[in-house]
């Protein structure tokens, strides 16, 4: 009988060919990372939420006290910015806090900000329309830049 010898002969992947596969599986990483990356749904746009105006409860604890009625307001004018289409006013009511107001917003019981013009804003007291002026900032005397000259020195 003749012995059949069986040969077995020890593969070992060349170093060669390793290399590759390395490479091959980094750039498999590569591309699923940056797919994932650059598909990712966007988020969805932020609301813009809208801050809950509060009317002036000191003067709704008054008007409550002396019966249903206009409210009076004293409102002053602090600042404003003022575009085509939009507005913001920087208001104090009732002598609290300066905050800034836009158009359609309660000042105070029965008093709303009707618009903002370019030099003042007007309100709604009750169905009555009033204009309340903005303050006017000074021009310097010389318009544009001056040069400053150091203390002591002679003009």
């Amino acid at each position: 009988m003749t012995a059949m010898r069986t040969m077995t002969i020890a593969t070992h992947p060349s170093a060669k060919y390793i290399v590759h596969a390395v490479g091959l599986l980094l750039v498999v990483a590569g591309i699923a990372t940056w797919a994932r990356v650059l598909y990712k749904p966007a988020p969805p746009a932020p609301v813009a939420r809208v801050q809950a105006t509060q009317a002036d409860p000191a003067g709704d604890v008054l008007a409550t006290w002396f019966g249903p009625g206009e409210l009076r307001a004293n409102i002053a004018v602090k600042g404003l910015i003022k575009s085509a289409d939009q507005g913001v006013v920087v208001l104090a009511v009732n002598d609290a806090p300066a905050r800034p107001y836009q158009v359609g917003e309660t000042l105070a019981r029965s008093v709303t900000l009707k618009a903002i013009e370019a030099d003042a804003v007007v309100i709604d007291k009750a169905g009555t329309t009033e204009r309340i002026a903005a303050p006017v900032i000074p021009q310097p005397a010389t318009p544009g830049i001056a040069r400053a000259t150091p203390a002591g020195a002679a003009r």
